[in-house]
């Protein structure tokens, strides 16, 4: 019951955009409103969510990281569901940047409970399933969403109830973890090894959602499809990457240090494979390994910190490392337009850059590993 207390955190933290469906029926009740301050309540949270993730740790230190995560779940089921009494649009907004609060508190601290109450191959396999929980949350909290609608776009606000039954479950299940006292006074901060991870994940997050947002366009523009079928096509990407997350122990058992660059060489190989298919089969092919690709090489990313990141800073380093998450979700559309400006499309531009990281991982650790035999002679 532990366990399953520790992963139902991660089944809200995606969730954020979950309401975007409700946004054409909020635009007809808010004429008055511009059609982009509408659309920035799926996207606003984003802005609150990085600055909180940046302090998670510090209130962490001073009420104990179980307290911490319980006062997060509590402002993002009081502050997710506002929307579901007010009438007002400038309340709602304020709403969500609480919510925002709400989900930075927590953020990075799912993670860090993964890593102080588990070790070794268990850690492993723990992180895949958090990640596999974010998407199970997606799909499951996108279904309910489409299933209260039918109410009215009030209703759908809802879904951030389950906060409350998380937060319960979590704080009745899950021990205080343990901090080192050593760690526990030291002064958080963050290395080179953690900033260069971060900016790694950064371009990953910057492919993946390009990837999700521009294959409507590739189906509907290219006549490979309609609009329905480009909607299967990305649940296909959704249901790949929890699978992933499922799978991700049993992979990084066999895999080990070659992992990441697994991940990133499958994000390459999809990335072309929708760049320049021109059939269905083909770009749904791309869409699946790219699914694939994101939970294996993110969650080794997030596995891997404990040990580059500073000693009693991995709440610091996780916060780090999703930011640059956050970032890459932010810069995706200018992204895409640079690579495609390079290479004259945006998808072989990825593709590029992706096999250059992926040959630069694999060279940077078989060096690492030369040396460290070298050293142990």
């Amino acid at each position: 019951m532990m366990r399953y207390a520790v992963l139902s955190i991660s089944l809200i933290i995606t969730t954020g955009p979950a309401v975007s469906s409700a946004l054409p029926l909020m635009a007809k009740n808010f004429p008055n409103i511009s059609l982009e301050m509408i659309d920035m309540i799926a996207t606003v949270q984003q802005f609150t969510i990085m600055l909180f993730l940046l302090i998670s740790g510090t209130i962490a230190k001073k009420i104990g990281i179980k307290r911490t995560i319980a006062l997060g779940l509590m402002i993002t089921g009081v502050a997710g569901i506002f929307p579901v009494f007010s009438q007002s649009f400038e309340a709602i907004f304020i709403s969500r940047l609480l919510l925002g609060i709400g989900i930075g508190l927590f953020n990075s601290l799912a993670i860090t409970v993964i890593d102080l109450l588990f070790s070794g191959h268990d850690k492993a396999q723990m992180l895949g399933n958090r990640s596999a929980m974010e998407q199970l949350g997606v799909c499951i909290l996108n279904l309910v969403v489409g299933l209260l609608l039918l109410i009215n776009w009030h209703m759908a606000f809802l879904i951030y109830g389950l906060a409350f039954p998380i937060m319960i479950f979590f704080w009745r299940y899950v021990p205080e973890p343990q901090i080192d006292d050593e760690n526990k006074e030291a002064h958080q901060r963050i290395n080179l090894p953690v900033v260069l991870l971060a900016l790694l994940l950064l371009f990953l997050v910057m492919c993946s959602t390009a990837i999700i947002v521009q294959i409507p366009s590739i189906i509907v523009r290219g006549a490979l499809g309609s609009a329905t079928t480009a909607s299967l096509i990305i649940s296909l990407n959704t249901l790949a990457g929890m699978a992933m997350g499922f799978l991700f122990g049993r992979i990084y058992k066999v895999a080990r240090y070659m992992t990441l660059p697994i991940g990133t060489f499958l994000m390459a190989l999809g990335a072309i494979l929708i760049g320049t298919g021109g059939n269905l089969y083909i770009v749904s092919l791309g869409t699946i390994l790219c699914g694939f690709s994101y939970p294996l090489a993110g969650t080794y990313a997030f596995n891997l910190l404990s040990k580059i990141a500073p000693a009693g800073s991995e709440t610091l380093g996780n916060s780090v490392l999703l930011i640059g998450c956050n970032l890459g979700s932010f810069i995706s559309p200018i992204g895409v337009r640079v690579l495609a400006k390079i290479s004259g499309n945006g998808f072989i531009g990825m593709f590029i850059v992706l096999l250059i990281v992926t040959v630069g991982i694999v060279a940077f650790q078989w060096i690492s590993r030369s040396v460290s035999k070298i050293t142990k002679a």
